[in-house]
């Protein structure tokens, strides 16, 4: 059940890139996009803080943890996983090219998953390092370079760009634990993700302030309305890692999700391509790759529920 939701929030994250790339273009500045979708996602979840009771309650509770200092203030910080990535994706895609930032990401993600699990740092408690886990995550990374291997002849390799978006896959690693942990206070969703969306706003608009003051400029914004439902996507895709990684661990959520990108991506290259050729053979073997190696890690996760289950017998 947590499997499919999180691949469904995976082919999100896609329909959220597209849409974000294309409000990109549309202003011609990457962090105005990143601004505003943030921000419409901000003002929805200010609707649910203020129409629902549930909510409201989740936002007390979050205020009392902080007040009372039940929480550590390094727990609060999530918001700044999604807030680098922005950033570090408008600076480092022009240098290295997509393909190569995003094995860097999915790299970074799927090496540290693998530590926050075994530290414990999420609410699913302490993951051990296993063979079956690291081939797992491996099998994840050679899918994502199968699938953007087309586009690995138009990247160029630069070491500190590429150790900055590994760095990024690190950091957003820590933010889906530090998620479950606060979610844990705050026991509604949408109160963790206004908390990663208040952190993360506060960090873009200075970043935009920085580029209006050095030359930067915003184009009018456009008319389409396609374009703005990356907020709503990306608050989606944030309430459900926060939810549903208390139960699946930050390696199985990572696991997931990029399948998930992977089948929307395939999906919108298929239904909606940007460019003749984008559905390719590598992008569909990468997808299908992907899927085996979730499958893989399911029958030797299950495999190990029985052997515990016979000793403890």
């Amino acid at each position: 059940m947590y499997g499919l939701l999180t691949l469904f929030v995976g082919a999100l994250a896609s329909v959220q890139s597209r849409a974000n790339g294309e409000l990109s273009v549309d202003l011609k500045n990457s962090l105005g996009s990143a601004v505003i979708s943030n921000a419409i996602g901000w003002i929805i979840l200010w609707l649910f803080l203020l129409l629902r009771k549930a909510d409201r309650e989740g936002f007390r509770n979050l205020l009392l943890a902080i007040k009372n200092r039940d929480m550590k203030w390094w727990e609060l910080t999530g918001g700044v996983g999604g807030a680098l990535f922005v950033a570090t994706q408008s600076a480092a895609v022009p240098e290295i090219g997509v393909a190569i930032f995003t094995i860097s990401l999915i790299a970074g993600q799927t090496a540290t998953s693998l530590l926050v699990d075994k530290a414990g740092l999420s609410t699913n408690g302490k993951e051990p390092i296993t063979w079956p886990r690291v081939f797992a995550a491996i099998m994840t990374l050679i899918a994502v370079t199968i699938a953007v291997y087309p586009d690995l002849g138009k990247a160029n390799f630069k070491v500190f760009t590429v150790l900055l978006s590994i760095a990024v896959g690190l950091v957003l690693a820590f933010q889906y634990a530090l998620n479950s942990r606060v979610n844990v206070i705050t026991k509604r969703p949408m109160v963790t993700t206004w908390l990663n969306f208040s952190v993360g706003l506060v960090l873009l608009v200075i970043g935009l302030a920085i580029n209006l003051m050095r030359g930067g400029s915003i184009a009018p914004l456009p008319n389409n309305p396609w374009v703005y439902i990356g907020g709503p996507s990306g608050l989606i895709f944030v309430a459900v890692a926060a939810t549903v990684v208390r139960t699946m661990g930050v390696l199985n959520f990572i696991l997931w999700s990029v399948t998930g990108q992977l089948v929307g991506a395939l999906l919108l290259d298929w239904l909606l391509p940007t460019r003749p050729g984008a559905l390719s053979g590598y992008l569909i073997s990468g997808t299908v790759l992907t899927l085996g190696s979730i499958a893989f890690s399911r029958f030797f996760h299950a495999n190990q529920e029985k052997s515990r289950a016979k000793k403890s017998a």
